[in-house]
C-alpha cells in the first residue's frame, strides 16, 4: 500500500449509520470494534470492490476476535475467499475466474450453472474447506432462499409467473415475501453468529460442513430464470435459490443492542433491500443500519471509469460475442479500484475517516 498524499480522499465514500458514525467521530475507526464483515449480491459489481476488499485482509491480520461474516450471492463468494489460508491469492483467482466467464450467444441455464461452478472449484480447493469452517478468526456464514410454491419449479413458466406474483405482494408488503421464500443461514459450526436471531421472514439455520458447503455457496448465487436451483445440499432438503432475492443488500439486525460496528464495503452509497425493491428506493430498516460502516466508491471515481459505470451482469448481453472487449473493460475496473483499497487504509490510519463519514 502505498501512502496518500495531502488529505484529500476523493475515490472513496465512507457512510455510516446513527451510532456508528458517531463512534467514528469520535474515536475513527478502531477494527476490534469490527465484529460483522459483510457483502452483498450484485455480480459483476463486486470488481469495483477486491482493492478494498484486499486492503481488508491486510487491516485484519493477526485478529484473535472473532469476526462474523455474512453475504449474499457474490458477497457470499467473497465471503468464501477471505476464510481461506491465502485470501489474496483467493481474491485474485475469484476476480480472473470470474472475468474469464465466456457463454454461448444464447446461454441455456445449464450452461450459466456449470460456468459459475467452475468459479467456485478454480479458487475453493475441497481438501481446503476443513480449514476454512475452522479458521482461527474468520466465522463465514452466508443466506440462500428454500422456495416454496410456483418458485420451487425449474419450468421457467411457472417461475415467471412465481416472480411475477412474488413482485407484485413486495408492492404491498415486502414481509409477503415469506409466503414465497424461506432465508437459509448457512454458517460455520460453533458460536451462533450474532444476526442469526432475524425473524422478519421465515428461516432455517444449517451448519456448513466440507460435503455441503460448495452447493450451499452456489445456491447462493443461484439467479432465477438465468440459472438452475439448487436441491443437493446435504443436511438441507428442498429447492434452493439465489439469497439475494429476500436480501438483495443485507438489510438486516447485524449486531441487535451492540456496540460493535458492521463493516460493509459495497459498490453503491445505498442499501437496496431485496431484489424486487430496485425500482422501489426502498430504504432500510434505520435500526438494522445503526452499527454499520459502509465504504464504497465515490461517484468521482465511478464516473472515471470506462463508460462511467461499474461493470454488472448486464455487460454479458452488451458484449455479447465481444468477450475480449468485456474482460479488457472488467480489468481496467480492477485495476483502478486499488486506489479505493489505499485510500481506505490510509483514512484509517490518519483517522481522517471521522472527518470525511457521511450519514446513511
Amino acid at each position: 500500500m502505498h501512502r496518500i498524499s495531502g488529505t484529500m480522499f476523493e475515490n472513496i465514500a465512507i457512510r455510516a449509520g446513527s451510532r456508528a458514525i458517531k463512534i467514528l467521530r469520535d474515536e475513527g475507526l478502531d477494527l476490534s470494534r469490527v465484529r460483522v464483515l459483510a457483502g452483498a449480491s450484485g455480480s459483476a459489481k463486486f470488481l469495483v470492490l477486491t482493492g478494498i476488499d484486499r486492503a481488508l485482509v491486510s487491516l485484519f491480520k493477526g485478529r484473535t476476535a472473532p469476526l462474523y461474516l455474512i453475504g449474499t450471492s457474490i458477497g457470499a463468494f467473497r465471503m468464501a475467499a477471505f476464510c481461506q489460508q491465502d485470501p489474496l491469492g483467493a481474491i485474485e483467482m475469484l476476480e480472473q475466474e470470474y472475468i474469464a466467464q465466456k457463454y454461448s450467444l444464447h446461454p441455456t441455464r445449464e450452461e450459466v450453472s456449470r460456468e459459475t461452478r467452475r468459479i467456485l472449484d478454480a479458487y475453493i480447493d475441497d481438501a481446503h474447506i476443513d480449514a476454512m469452517l475452522d479458521h482461527p478468526f474468520m466465522k463465514i456464514g452466508f443466506l440462500s432462499n428454500k422456495c416454496k410454491g410456483l418458485l420451487k419449479q425449474e419450468p421457467l413458466f411457472f417461475q415467471w409467473l412465481g416472480l411475477a406474483l412474488a413482485a407484485g405482494v413486495n408492492l404491498m408488503n415486502r414481509n409477503w415475501l415469506g409466503y414465497f421464500l424461506e432465508r437459509a443461514l448457512f454458517c460455520a459450526p460453533g458460536q451462533r453468529p450474532p444476526f442469526a436471531g432475524m425473524d422478519q421472514f421465515p428461516m432455517d439455520i444449517h451448519g456448513l460442513t466440507p460435503s455441503n458447503f460448495k452447493s450451499a455457496l452456489l445456491s447462493s448465487g443461484s439467479i432465477p430464470v438465468a440459472m438452475e436451483g439448487v436441491s443437493d445440499i446435504a443436511g438441507a432438503p428442498g429447492l434452493f435459490r439465489d439469497g439475494g432475492i429476500l436480501d438483495y443488500h443485507l438489510d438486516i439486525p447485524f449486531l441487535p443492542d451492540s456496540d460493535g460496528l458492521v463493516l460493509y464495503p459495497h459498490f453503491y452509497q445505498t442499501i437496496t433491500p431485496g431484489w424486487f425493491d430496485k425500482g422501489l428506493h426502498r430504504n432500510p430498516c434505520e435500526k438494522n443500519m445503526e452499527n454499520v460502516v459502509l465504504i464504497a466508491p465515490s461517484h468521482r471515481f465511478v464516473q472515471g471509469l470506462p463508460f462511467g459505470k461499474i461493470p454488472d451482469r448486464k455487460d454479458f448481453m452488451t458484449f455479447r460475442g465481444k468477450d475480449a472487449d468485456r474482460r479488457a473493460y472488467w480489468r481496467i475496473t480492477v485495476e483502478k479500484n486499488r486506489q479505493l483499497g489505499d485510500e481506505f487504509v490510509e483514512a484509517v490510519h490518519s483517522k481522517q475517516i471521522g472527518q470525511i463519514v457521511t450519514p446513511l
